[in-house]
């Protein structure tokens, strides 16, 4: 068995169902190309909202949530958590992702595992591995050096399966290093080596080659059926696939089955699920910036404006998209609580044009308010599974009526609701700012109690929010090429970046503030056999109960290779009272210390001294300490700082330094010609059929079947994606419709409408 039944089950001994996550189910009532109708569930706080709690025992919870909606559902596994690093705020899919930092994505990831399936359902960790762009996603290459893979890009997993042992791990649909990541022995290898024991699976459609994959080591081509058991089959038979691969495949498929269904169907608790909704949100917004204003009075005249008041951005779109069983809103908390407001809509999320009445309205009802609160955030078009922003602006309309109502003399108060980091042009003329994310279900309850002082704001960001496009490191490269990613930044991505390179940010990593003040002191390390241990004490010396974020940091002095100034290793969410005092601990061990050594091929820990640093954020560090680490002393890495350049403010890295990290050659881009199951619908141009298929695709997107696919994701797709039309393609289809492009003769064309024919007379 090797390929899907259908689209969400297999074709087993036992019915094994599969179902869309991470922020809750999305159950298709129908199969399809795009993202159909499903049917209701629980939202939950997106990834990129939660990822600011620095709580894993939230995550956890929020796992054994999520789990007992599967089991309400007859659900097996959930495709999540994704962990895919966010390499830069552009990637349209950063709000199903937690951090820019692998640690802090690794240890979420974790916790959320174990809260699942201790529940007795499984996960699916995702998308495996340096997959942090949706443009051309089913065909780039992400060209990574191995330092950089090893330290940014795969720790997050490897944390995950060693702490969270996932029943499922998903292929990406991308490249790696020029080997599609659904065929690479080498990225299977490094995953079983960390002791993972559960299946690997493609991405739904990301299987390239078949019989590369299952000799390679992927177990389950999903989804199915796709033809692809036939020639599984014949390549056995012909003795070009060994028998004894098949069945160690068989093997890990038949060891997965047996986990799943061992629960008992049973109803959960909505209520609960909403409270959770509500508190998590709570915990994870983040307070970017209080002029006094807040916390509101429950009695003060305010104005509330925007249409996201009434109708919030609580999640994105694509795969991970939920039909909310129910969700509120910033006016029916405030009307529930019989709080006084004044609403206008302000602006249109439809458009970025300026409605000059609309303005006139904001600015007329908000005169003699003592606060207004305006709601912005991004239009759902702007960007999502299978296409990325082009901006980190928000509207325009959005943008300049903030101008008029804080030059009108109004105390703006900023709610951002977005997946990623919007530049804020404003934010040192408004009086507050709150970064609310895409909160979930419950968002309006939790922001009018983070807005009115029923919850202290405890979020700290998990990535960095730039000041602009231009300053974000991959900036120069992240999009510049369809088929191919260079990801000549390295190891400074994110943080590691702008902390070492001393470049300004609108927010640094880790940032949030609170309505109550904490202390740290006495600062311990001490090191015992392998393990490092730090301890501290943290105490609320304010007047509300709040949760300190603990952050530590690691550094070194003097280093002989190229190192960011400072690395998260560690983290704890500490709640305390009103003048409560705890004492926090942490245990390090050797990868808190370590690089990786393409030599050598294994982290390695370079002699040295070390510097131990505890914080609020990564540019807001309160205490340290040293220790001296034995080690090697003569590290090696083809990364060096100098390598990294600035020009007209932006980071480039020349040809020559990205060839020397790389320590080969740069790829050549590859030629559109012969054609392949990997030739995008785009690049058929080159031929009169592909003109005829480019037309034909401009049609099939506007059917209904085409529900929430982005335009260019369809031109940038690979020939390989007729299989999602799998009531007339196979893969039989697909190679001989690539031997007629090419060749154009009458034995290819026949071959051709032979699949065709041969695949309807299988349909019932």
């Amino acid at each position: 068995m090797f390929e899907g039944k259908d689209h969400w089950h297999l074709n087993m001994e036992k019915d094994v169902t599969f179902s869309d996550g991470p922020n809750g189910l999305r159950i298709e009532d129908q199969d399809g190309i795009g993202f159909n109708h499903s049917k209701e569930a629980t939202v939950f706080p997106t990834e990129a909202c939660i990822g600011c709690s620095f709580d894993r025992d939230l995550l956890k919870e929020f796992g054994r949530m999520l789990a007992e909606e599967c089991i309400s559902e007859k659900v097996d596994v959930v495709l999540g958590p994704g962990v895919n690093i966010k390499r830069s705020p552009l990637c349209g899919r950063n709000f199903e992702y937690f951090s820019e930092d692998p640690v802090l994505s690794g240890e979420y990831a974790a916790a959320y595992i174990q809260g699942v399936q201790s529940m007795g359902i499984g996960t699916s960790l995702k998308h495996f591995a340096a997959n942090s762009r949706e443009l051309g996603r089913q065909v780039a290459d992400s060209i990574v050096d191995e330092r950089t893979l090893h330290e940014i890009y795969l720790r997050q997993f490897e944390i995950a399966i060693k702490k969270g042992h996932p029943w499922t791990l998903m292929a990406a649909y991308n490249q790696l290093n020029g080997v599609h990541c659904c065929e690479n022995e080498k990225l299977f290898k490094e995953a079983r080596s960390w002791g993972f024991d559960g299946i690997i699976l493609s991405d739904w459609g990301g299987v390239a080659d078949p019989i590369r994959s299952l000799a390679n080591g992927l177990n389950l081509e999903m989804p199915g059926p796709s033809g692809s058991s036939e020639l599984v089959e014949k390549a056995v038979n012909a003795g070009r696939l060994p028998r004894a691969v098949l069945q160690k495949s068989a093997d890990y498929m038949h060891a997965f089955a047996e986990k799943c269904g061992r629960y008992t169907v049973a109803e959960y608790d909505q209520k609960k699920h909403d409270e959770f909704c509500e508190r998590a949100a709570e915990e994870s917004i983040v307070l970017l910036k209080n002029n006094h204003v807040l916390p509101l009075k429950k009695t003060e005249k305010i104005a509330v404006i925007g249409p996201l008041a009434m109708h919030p951005c609580i999640q994105g779109t694509g795969s991970s998209k939920v039909n909310a069983k129910d969700q509120d809103s910033l006016l029916q908390a405030l009307d529930e609580e019989k709080i006084p407001y004044a609403y206008v809509q302000g602006f249109s999320m439809d458009s970025e044009n300026i409605d000059q009445d609309m303005q006139n309205e904001a600015l007329s009802i908000s005169e003699g308010c003592s606060k207004v609160i305006v709601m912005v955030g991004e239009q759902e078009k702007r960007g999502g599974e299978g296409f990325d922003r082009s901006s980190m602006d928000l509207a325009v309309n959005q943008n300049t009526l903030i101008r008029e109502l804080i030059h009108a003399g109004r105390k703006v108060i900023a709610v951002v609701q977005t997946g990623s980091p919007v530049t804020l042009p404003w934010r040192c003329e408004a009086q507050a700012i709150v970064a609310e994310y895409a909160a979930g279900a419950r968002s309006g309850a939790a922001l009018k109690s983070i807005l009115y002082g029923d919850a202290d704001p405890s979020g700290h960001l998990a990535e960095t929010w730039p000041l602009r496009s231009e300053d974000i490191p991959s900036s120069r490269y992240y999009a510049t090429d369809v088929l191919q990613c260079q990801y000549r930044e390295a190891i400074f991505t994110g943080y590691r970046y702008y902390d070492t390179f001393s470049v300004p940010t609108a927010y640094p990593f880790g940032y949030g503030l609170s309505y109550t003040e904490f202390s740290y002191s006495g600062l311990k390390i001490r090191h015992e056999e392998e393990t490092v241990h730090v301890s501290l004490k943290v105490k609320n010396i304010g007047a509300c109960e709040g949760r300190a974020s603990v952050q530590l940091y690691v550094g070194m002095k003097n280093s002989r290779i190229a190192r960011a100034a400072k690395e998260l290793k560690d983290f704890a969410s500490v709640p305390l009272q009103a003048g409560e005092e705890k004492e926090v601990k942490f245990a390090l061990g050797s990868a808190a210390f370590d690089y990786y050594d393409v030599h050598q091929h294994q982290f390695q820990t370079e002699q040295g001294i070390y510097q131990i640093m505890i914080g609020k954020s990564v540019q807001e560090i309160i205490l340290q300490g040293e220790i001296e680490m034995k080690g090697v002393l003569d590290p090696y890495s083809a990364i060096q700082k100098k390598m990294i350049q600035h020009d007209a403010g932006m980071m480039y890295v020349t040809d020559e330094s990205f060839a020397s990290m790389l320590e080969h050659q740069i790829p050549a881009r590859r030629s559109p010609r012969p054609f392949t199951p990997d030739t995008t619908v785009r690049e058929l141009k080159a031929c009169g059929l592909g003109k005829f298929i480019n037309a034909a695709a401009k049609k099939i997107l506007t059917m209904d079947v085409m529900h929430g696919v982005d335009d260019a994701s369809v031109f940038n797709a690979p020939i390989r994606q007729m299989l999602w039309l799998k009531e007339y393609y196979t893969w039989e289809t697909v190679y001989a419709a690539t031997d007629y492009l090419n060749h154009h003769g009458l034995k290819e064309w026949h071959r051709l409408l032979k699949t065709l024919k041969k695949r309807s007379v299988e349909e019932p």
